[in-house]
């Protein structure tokens, strides 16, 4: 299957899969000794570079649509902003005291959390993670477009950005902040395969590199799990292999949903959650640090249930916020363009 199929006509139900995925990997159900759902448990977080990869996919094409840089910023915060910053302030008034923060810390967590900068400034807490890779994702698509969109060869472009994004990471080595930096070159990845657009006869070439890479990268996780686990954390090789896998996982996961006919299976459930994605990472994150920093709670049906109960949250929030998103719109005098496949997570 063609890439940019598979990224674009199955992007949501991919985004549904990965939630799901992600959602399974924060929960503490009790399988580390079960051979498969363990192993597929303990590499979940895959499903965030599965995210970034769409991320840059459909960035560049929400930014192919903008007038202008501000036009597009104003269309993620759009997207982005009424669904947060609800959810964010409630954490803060909930969370804070359960984390015990009072003074200095509270004023840290609260700003880096509502400012999506907490990871990247040391906040003692913060929502999650991922919302500070987030955010540099959707500034850093502005550069990374405008020299794609202007090289003479976009591949070539797309390599040395990638090369350039994978040499930060060496100024993180051993820091915390090497789980974000490391899923840089996967965003830059998600972008240059918008940018171009391969031949017919080179589909083929295309889905030996994807599987080439996939096994290259299981190859990488397998080496450092048994090998030298404590490369996993101190030089990224939890995060760098995602860079080889995502592509073949995105693509096969594109033709599997494909089916057997030409429209496909429909996959109303998967689309569903893809839509809502962002939405249910909010939930889950908070409950994930709810339950084993607050509660301290690993309790497989506690960590079930609020699974569950993270899901479903963020699947109601979604339509609520969509709701509000359509009213910002009958209010501006200049509508937002459709994003129904341009949603950056």
């Amino acid at each position: 299957m063609q890439h940019r199929n598979a990224l674009t006509a199955r992007r949501d139900p991919i985004k549904g899969i990965a939630i799901l995925w992600v959602c399974f990997f924060h929960a503490r159900l009790g399988l580390e000794n079960t051979p498969v759902l363990g192993a597929l448990q303990q590499v979940g977080y895959l499903g965030v570079d599965i995210f970034t990869l769409l991320s840059g996919y459909g960035l560049w094409h929400s930014l192919a649509k903008a007038p202008s840089a501000a036009a597009y910023l104003k269309r993620r915060a759009a997207r982005l902003l009424p669904a947060f910053l609800p959810v964010a302030l409630l954490w803060c008034l909930l969370m804070l005291p359960g984390l015990g923060l009072t003074g200095r810390s509270a004023v840290h967590t609260a700003l880096g959390t509502l400012t999506m900068t907490g990871y990247l400034t040391h906040a003692p807490f913060t929502l999650n993670w991922y919302l500070s890779l987030l955010l540099v994702t959707i500034l850093l698509a502005i550069p990374v477009y405008a020299l794609l969109k202007n090289a003479p060869r976009p591949w070539l472009g797309c390599l040395l950005l990638m090369a350039g994004a994978g040499l930060c990471g060496v100024a993180f080595i051993g820091k915390n902040q090497l789980m974000l930096v490391s899923r840089l070159p996967i965003f830059v990845l998600g972008m240059g395969l918008a940018a171009t657009r391969p031949a017919r006869q080179d589909r083929k070439t295309a889905a030996l590199l994807c599987l080439a890479g996939f096994l290259a990268g299981v190859a990488l996780l397998w080496f450092g799990f048994t090998k030298r686990p404590d490369w996993l954390l101190r030089y990224g090789l939890y995060w760098y292999p995602g860079l080889l896998l995502v592509p073949g996982l995105c693509a096969g996961l594109g033709f599997l949903l494909d089916g057997p006919k030409e429209n496909g299976f429909r996959t109303p459930l998967l689309t569903a959650l893809g839509k809502a994605s962002f939405e249910i990472f909010l939930f889950n994150g908070w409950f994930e640090l709810y339950l084993k920093r607050v509660l301290n709670n690993n309790t497989p049906l506690y960590h079930l249930l609020f699974m569950l109960l993270s899901i479903l949250l963020g699947l109601v929030w979604h339509m609520a916020a969509e709701r509000l998103l359509r009213r910002l719109k009958k209010t501006d005098s200049t509508p937002l363009p459709e994003e129904k496949k341009e949603e950056g997570q």
